[in-house]
């Protein structure tokens, strides 16, 4: 009979866990504010997790780093009538689609720095430290591709929305949203990535 009762204990016992955790995870809802101390007592204190079943905020978006490299006489121009309309490079979108032909490879770390580096300047775009990895990538993708006579990029963050559920099936193109973030002098001490090539 006692070997019976701590089977039904540990099934209890069981169900009760996995229901708090199930709850835990689960968006905000009336019964999850009202067992909220107990479920931070329980789960949070001792199996706390930090993801969720529903993701609270889903990626909307997508980050584009764009390059656009400038000689001197390009840098003189640019100052007095803007930056020219052509020759932009996107530097995260290949990055990407290499890492996901080849989930071994290093690409996928470049791509995260990379975009690591969009996003903080977006939340923060008045911190000069944030631009650095931006420039650094920049500045190896002139190298790449053979721009020696490349002085200066000018970065630009291209924000492509997601298109709305109602549009999904149409031919309406996605939103943009064009941030420049400055014109900037190559560094000169950024190795060949051996990333890009034109």
């Amino acid at each position: 009979m006692g070997v019976n009762v701590i089977r039904v204990i540990t099934a209890l016992w069981l169900v009760a866990h996995f229901a708090l955790t199930t709850l835990y995870v689960f968006p905000t809802n009336p019964v999850k504010v009202t067992l909220e101390p107990l479920l931070d007592a329980a789960i949070g204190t001792y199996f706390s997790q930090s993801w969720r079943l529903f993701a609270p905020k889903p990626i909307s978006s997508d980050y584009i780093l764009l390059v656009r490299p400038l000689s001197d006489n390009e840098f003189s121009v640019a100052q007095t009538k803007g930056l020219p309309s052509d020759g932009w490079y996107d530097l995260s979108s290949p990055l990407l689609a290499k890492h996901q032909s080849n989930r071994f490879s290093t690409y996928g770390r470049f791509a995260r720095v990379a975009l690591d580096a969009v996003q903080d300047y977006l939340d923060n775009p008045d911190d000069d430290q944030l631009v650095q990895p931006m420039v650094e990538l920049a500045s190896s993708f002139c190298k790449d591709i053979g721009q020696c006579n490349t002085n200066y990029v000018a970065l630009q963050i291209d924000k492509v929305r997601s298109k709305p559920w109602s549009e999904r099936g149409t031919s309406k193109p996605r939103a943009v949203e064009s941030t420049l973030v400055g014109i900037f002098l190559i560094d000169p001490s950024v190795e060949n990535a051996h990333l890009y090539q034109i």
